[in-house]
């Protein structure tokens, strides 16, 4: 897999993601498992996190038309060290109970990003 793949990859799953938290925050929050009052209280920040995904979507988009470039691998070190610290966040949230079984797919969901990025922003 080269980058260019990466980025659309990333298109697709940050796209669908951001549609649906902005489009149907509660519905896209609810297979997590988390309570009605959570849900509730997290659809303005649902929608907020939809809209970067989809900005993150769009960017990706750009990146995968883009020649290699300085900037194209600081976008990728942005993504990888954006996806890891989201990784440890989501780590935290799976293991405090907070989010059902289906929460470990967002676990690996940045870890993998995380680590694809990684292989393209960091290598010598």
């Amino acid at each position: 897999m080269n980058l260019n793949t990466l980025f659309k990859i990333n298109v697709f799953v940050s796209g669908l993601f951001g549609l649906g938290f902005v489009l149907a925050p509660e519905a896209t929050l609810a297979p997590y498992g988390l309570s009605q009052e959570i849900i509730d209280g997290s659809v303005m920040v649902a929608r907020w996190f939809g809209g970067a995904n989809i900005g993150y979507a769009i960017l990706s988009w750009m990146m995968s038309n883009s020649q290699d470039s300085d900037a194209k691998i600081n976008v990728a070190k942005a993504y990888s060290i954006g996806f890891g610290i989201s990784f440890l966040i989501s780590i935290q949230n799976q293991l405090s109970g907070e989010l059902n079984s289906l929460g470990w797919s967002t676990v690996i969901l940045f870890a993998a990003f995380s680590i694809a990025f990684g292989k393209f922003a960091f290598k010598k």
